[in-house]
């Protein structure tokens, strides 16, 4: 068997990882220069530098009322954000840690919901959302975001419980500290990193989901932001300036999160925020 040397194999790496860079850093500095550009600039020089900055794209975002979308989507995500979290915390932890009949049983239907596909349900949850007159809610929206993603969290939380020491909570029982103690003041303090990770996993997925928002919410007051750049791009079909100076401000949050918590986030992939 031929072994191919290490220069070359070090090599093709960092030729691989250099177009992966610039697939990936092509559109996106294409949209942030076109955000600061003015029209007549953006089809006479459409892959350039600005010739100099121009906030009137931004400006052009803001009075169009992007704000309450941007509202909406904040509360939506804070809101299904805390319920997905605390939910599958709690129900991870049990699961992982507290010995009971049918243990394993719950755990792969949690397993198995995951993989229900999200069309197959819309139907349902269409009706069940109308009989309680959720439908063009936030609350309506919210609920839901919990239900589908809860499954993925406690699989991610209960991989990172099976591994936590047991050797805490049993100095913990041993100096007098009650279960619901032990879990509150011992272990959710050391698991900082692995809830930061699953918060950052549900933020991305409702801050950017747009099929369940469409299918519930049909009022301007109430649309997120995925729904209001739908608008928007609509109403500025041409105006590709305005377009990508709002896609960039929807885009900067999750970034800001993710570079806010990019160390936990890491260590717990990586398996160091054990």
């Amino acid at each position: 068997m031929i072994k191919m040397p290490f220069k070359t194999l070090r090599l093709m790496m960092y030729i691989f990882i250099g177009g992966y860079c610039v697939f990936i850093l092509t559109p996106l500095s294409w949209m942030v220069f076109t955000a600061f550009k003015k029209r007549g600039e953006i089809f006479a020089n459409p892959s350039g530098l600005p010739n100099e900055l121009y906030f009137g794209n931004f400006e052009r975002v803001f009075s169009s009322g992007i704000g309450t979308y941007f509202l909406n989507s904040l509360i939506t995500s804070v809101f299904s954000v805390t319920g997905i979290v605390a939910i599958s915390t709690l129900a991870a932890y049990a699961l992982a840690r507290i010995p009971f009949k049918g243990r394993m049983w719950v755990y792969m239907l949690i397993v198995a919901s995951y993989a229900v596909p999200l069309h197959a349900v819309l139907v349902p949850m269409f009706q069940l959302l109308d009989g309680f007159g959720l439908l063009n809610t936030l609350a309506g929206l919210i609920l839901p975001y919990i239900a589908f993603g809860i499954p993925f969290t406690v699989i991610l939380l209960y991989a990172f419980f099976l591994e936590f020491p047991k050797d805490l909570e049993e100095a913990a029982k041993l100096d007098g500290c009650s279960q619901l103690r032990t879990v509150f003041f011992i272990v959710l303090p050391l698991s900082k990193p692995a809830l930061l990770s699953a918060a950052i996993f549900q933020v991305v997925f409702v801050w950017n989901e747009f099929l369940i928002a469409l299918l519930i919410l049909t009022s301007k007051d109430v649309k997120t932001l995925p729904l209001g750049l739908t608008s928007f791009q609509g109403q500025y079909s041409s105006d590709w300036g305005a377009i990508m100076a709002a896609v960039l401000l929807s885009a900067l949050p999750i970034v800001a999160l993710y570079l806010a918590m990019q160390k936990h986030f890491v260590r717990s992939l990586t398996g160091m925020g054990k």
